[in-house]
């Protein structure tokens, strides 16, 4: 990609979200939360609007919307420059940056954890097809089953620029990444004057460390003669270890201190449960564009608002040496409360309960302070919320499936010594709040909605389809990551604030022990490969091939269709990887994702099989079968012309004449290239 480019790309969005800040700041009081209403509020303006009418590209809008930020920033640039905004977007653009840089050096979509998934749900949303939009991995059958707004959100900055998918990706990546950080640091200025304790707070957000952190690398050491190759493994190793602890790493401890602090306790018949917590931080080695990081957002956007809430100035009658204070309104914050809760259910469903346990949570702690919060600010934002999601929302409830709540059992709970050294920090703090007296009040909501939650995580979980040591795995890894990011936060702000230094002192070295993940983090930049650096098109580990990338760029210009492609697997494959890049349907995506999504789907099972057979050759009436499927384009690889020798002649001998075979590249013995639908 042009580095020109994509750096006037960066530039245009920064200006942009920086003149939308500028607007919204005129009704908010703090910056990094009008840049966050500001994001959100437009996004779900149009995901409304688009559920009546599809815009289609919306390239023409960045020039007029570029002009109006400039205007704006330059009209305002007293009252802005007085109020800290220069400060408020260093924090964001460093934030941003940090992310373009993971971004920048691992830039890849490809079928490992949910990316591909993910980049999938953008592409549907890509065209600007009235919502909701075609299912790109089954069509003719629409995507209203999925909790995915902030992938149209995604999708959405990438028709407002023009960006082709693996772009969109990559930097609606780091700018979801980067909002939560500035909130974070928005809530920590709000009470610590201390730079050095906001960064700390924030660093131990943002590096990705958790209480298991120390006692992996006391109970595992690296053999002294590690090759490179070894240290790349190792590498990988300390980034998902202290995440997945409980049940994984704690399987492979190979110290002295590990063995007896941490016993396997494997029986015949029983395996240890793998209860992992992937907190915000974490993100950024995975590098999903997954819902998790909108329930981050919207977590941090509800601790930043609760902040802005509670050190709102209050009214002051004029006097000698003062004249009169007007009371700063918490009207929007507090409606922007209450949104968090219902948008939670269109962008990550699994934390919507305890989003809502957080903001109720909140209301009792106003009321045991004999100030009741204001119900008109609550119920506008509550429900505006719901009705600029009602149109997806009532598709969306039709095809949810059910997943029951259901009580932890007696040998699926949480080994007590694993779950002290997963969560102690957190623990600590919530104590050590409670305990404080200039920083009780505070400290009694955060400990009481995130203790109790972590309480509640032991005691229930959500029947998913997986089962074993897998019962609980999707819940404490959506849960525990939720809860574990907002308490590092929250509480450990209460603790840095307060008068007494040993209190202090003690979070200081609590957080200095969680950021040993640092270390990690730097072993992993180091010896990871990164020879697709800069390649933000993100599909270079394919497109390196010059046949595979001329084939990938016809697919992209070409009109839209039906892509199909061979099936190589149920989930985590190469199949659609032509479509999903070059924004176009694909036949069939990976089936068993389909069956967790819709549940028993006999129809993907049995495309599944035709396609099998079509790329053998021996699918009768194969030429009818494509068109009774309305397929434009068929993709035949060079793994498509190795797997059946043979068998390009007989697919060719059946539907060349309804599809003219385009080929790419020059070796006749060996067929690459695309069939193409005759008009």
């Amino acid at each position: 990609m042009n580095l020109i480019y994509f750096l006037f790309t960066l530039l245009l969005l920064v200006v942009n979200l920086a003149g939308l800040t500028a607007l919204v700041s005129r009704w908010i009081g703090s910056y990094a939360l009008a840049r966050s209403a500001g994001v959100l509020l437009f996004c779900l303006g149009m995901f409304f609007l688009e559920h009546f009418l599809g815009l289609g590209k919306l390239t023409w809008l960045w020039p007029m919307t570029t002009a109006v930020s400039v205007f704006l920033l330059y009209a305002e640039r007293q009252r802005l420059l007085q109020g800290g905004f220069l400060r408020a977007e260093l924090v964001f653009v460093l934030a941003f940056a940090y992310g373009i840089a993971w971004k920048w050096m691992f830039p890849i979509i490809y079928p490992t954890s949910e990316r591909v998934t993910d980049l999938f749900f953008i592409g549907n949303y890509l065209p600007g097809a009235q919502l909701p939009p075609l299912d790109h991995w089954f069509p003719p059958n629409k995507f209203d089953f999925y909790y995915a707004f902030q992938h149209y959100a995604a999708a959405l900055m990438g028709r407002i620029f023009g960006m082709g998918p693996g772009l969109t990706y990559n930097i609606a990546f780091a700018l979801l990444m980067a909002l939560p950080i500035t909130l974070a640091w928005d809530f920590a200025a709000r009470f610590l004057a201390e730079s050095w304790k906001r960064w700390l707070v924030v660093i131990t957000f943002t590096l990705g460390g958790t209480g298991a952190t120390p006692f992996v690398h006391l109970s595992h050491q690296a053999p002294a003669n590690a090759s490179e190759q070894d240290m790349v493994y190792i590498a990988n190793d300390g980034m998902w270890a202290s995440q997945r602890f409980i049940g994984l790493f704690d399987q492979r401890l190979n110290t002295q201190f590990g063995h007896s602090w941490f016993p396997n306790k494997a029986v015949n018949g029983w395996e240890p449960r793998e209860l992992p917590s992937e907190d915000f931080g974490y993100q950024y080695y995975v590098g999903d564009y997954h819902p998790p990081l909108g329930g981050f957002f919207l977590l941090l956007l509800a601790i930043a608002a609760i902040g802005v809430i509670e050190t709102a100035r209050a009214a002051r009658p004029a006097t000698e040496s003062a004249p009169e204070q007007v009371a700063e309104s918490t009207f929007l914050p507090t409606a922007l409360l209450a949104m968090t809760v219902p948008v939670m259910i269109a962008t990550n469903t699994w934390t919507f309960p305890l989003q809502g346990a957080l903001v109720l949570g909140w209301i009792a702690w106003r009321y045991l302070n004999r100030q009741p919060p204001c119900w008109r600010a609550l119920i506008a934002g509550g429900l505006l919320g719901f009705l600029l999601l009602y149109p997806f929302l009532a598709g969306f409830a039709a095809k949810s499936l059910s997943t029951p709540i259901k009580l932890v059992t007696a040998q699926d709970h949480t080994p007590f010594m694993q779950f002290m050294a997963q969560h102690w920090p957190i623990l600590l703090f919530g104590a050590l709040a409670l305990w404080q007296k200039e920083t009780r009040r505070m400290g009694l909501l955060f400990a009481v909605v995130f203790l109790g939650l972590l309480l509640i995580s032991e005691l229930i979980y959500v029947d998913d389809p997986t089962g074993g040591r897998f019962e609980r795995t999707n819940t404490t890894m959506k849960w525990w990551g939720w809860i574990w990011s907002g308490a590092a936060v929250a509480l450990s702000v209460t603790l840095l604030m307060s008068a007494r230094r040993w209190v202090q002192a003690v979070a200081v070295a609590a957080l200095l022990l969680i950021n040993l993940y640092a270390w990690d983090v730097a072993r992993y930049v180091i010896y990871t490969n990164k020879d697709a650096a800069g390649k933000m098109e993100a599909h270079s580990v394919y497109t390196r091939d010059a046949t595979v990338r001329d084939m990938f760029r016809y697919l992209e210009k070409a009109p839209y269709g039906i892509v199909l492609e061979n099936w190589y697997g149920d989930a985590y494959t190469d199949s659609g990887i032509y479509a999903v890049f070059a924004v176009k349907p694909s036949l069939l995506g990976w089936p068993s994702h389909l069956m967790t999504w819709h549940g028993s789907v006999g129809q993907a099972w049995a495309l599944k099989e035709q396609i099998r057979q079509f790329y053998a050759g021996t699918l009768a009436d194969s030429a009818d079968w494509l068109i009774a499927n309305k397929v434009e384009y068929i993709v035949w690889n060079y793994r498509d012309h190795t797997a059946t020798p043979g068998a390009w002649a007989l697919v060719n001998q059946a539907i060349g004449g309804k599809y003219a075979w385009i080929e790419f590249q020059q070796n006749p013995e060996n067929k690459v290239g695309l069939w193409v639908r005759r008009k």
